[in-house]
């Protein structure tokens, strides 16, 4: 298919799986720095498709934001974090606006009432937890795991497990094993009740 903004949008409006599954991977198997482009190119469009009553069609905007993202992070390993150790003319910046996009769309899915999206939105944000664990950025983690525990306090039972999923994600990375849950979250999830297990 067109790698293009047009192509893309009409796959993730169109309902068909088939076509959905193939454009995700093919966003997959794309050079970095050419996704990178792609990424400031579609990821408006996957903010308005994701803006529907049709929860297979968030759902797949989420996995096509996934697939989307860059990770150009992955090309300073072993290299000083500077600009000079990213593709062409990134910048750090640059690359951390990619990753504060992506989750501000992730907290937004966790929220969602179908349990397909916020499913996919834990899995997707365990992407931002091992690029900031990567490039050695607790402050981020410490960030993402706070808005996922705010995001638990607000959440009701029947979403709650995914964001636990995601905090357990995020933690993972964060060398804090989900058995030590914050206090906050721990008395929250214990005032809440049982998970809903749909």
């Amino acid at each position: 298919m067109d790698h293009t903004r047009e192509a893309f949008a009409d796959t993730l409006s169109s309902g068909n799986t088939e076509r959905v599954n193939r454009a995700i991977d093919e966003i997959e198997d794309i050079e970095l720095e050419e996704r990178a482009a792609l990424f400031d190119e579609c990821f408006e469009m996957c903010r308005e498709l994701y803006e529907t009553e049709d929860g297979y069609q968030r759902q797949s905007v989420i996995r096509f934001a996934a697939g989307l993202y860059p990770r150009l992070a992955y090309r300073t390993i072993g290299s000083d974090l500077t600009d000079e150790a990213l593709p062409g003319e990134w910048t750090l910046d640059e690359i951390a606006t990619h990753r504060e996009r992506l989750r501000d769309l992730y907290l937004d899915a966790l929220r969602d009432d179908d349990g397909r999206v916020r499913r996919a939105a834990a899995k997707a944000i365990k992407e931002l937890a091992l690029t900031a664990e990567m490039l050695d950025a607790a402050d981020e983690l410490r960030s993402i795991m706070d808005d996922l525990e705010a995001l638990a306090e607000e959440c009701e039972a029947s979403k709650r497990k995914h964001v636990e999923e995601a905090y357990e994600n995020v933690a993972f990375h964060a060398e804090k094993p989900f058995s030590l849950l914050p206090d906050g979250l721990r008395d929250v999830l214990e005032k809440k009740g049982p998970i809903d297990q749909e």
